[in-house]
């Protein structure tokens, strides 16, 4: 049996519905589509180690103790500093003080 509609003939684009078509387009490329997940309950991990009244086992206890004692040397690290620091304001603000005194004088 022959073909009774007649065929529709494509005409060149003016390029004005391009926008709408990029929208279309970019909607659909944000689209993921995922296979279905089968969840299970997770299983809570078994505690390593024991664990004393804080809460927290040996191996943590070690690796505090060290970091308090990296801060503490940090603390002591930066008075050293800022008392030197201290000290080369003093003595810049004598030299200043000298060079004013020559300048004055001279």
């Amino acid at each position: 049996m022959p073909e009774t509609e007649s065929k529709l003939v494509c005409s060149p684009s003016n390029g004005l519905h391009q926008e709408e078509n990029a929208a279309v387009i970019e909607a659909a490329n944000r689209l993921v589509i995922r296979p279905p997940t089968h969840r299970r309950p997770q299983r809570q991990r078994q505690p390593q180690g024991r664990r004393d009244a804080t809460g927290f086992t040996a191996n943590q206890e070690v690796k505090l103790k060290a970091g308090d004692m990296r801060i503490a040397q940090m603390q002591i690290c930066i008075s050293q500093l800022r008392t030197e620091m201290e000290e080369s304001s003093k003595q810049l603000q004598d030299l200043c003080k000298a060079m004013l005194v020559d300048a004055e004088s001279g």
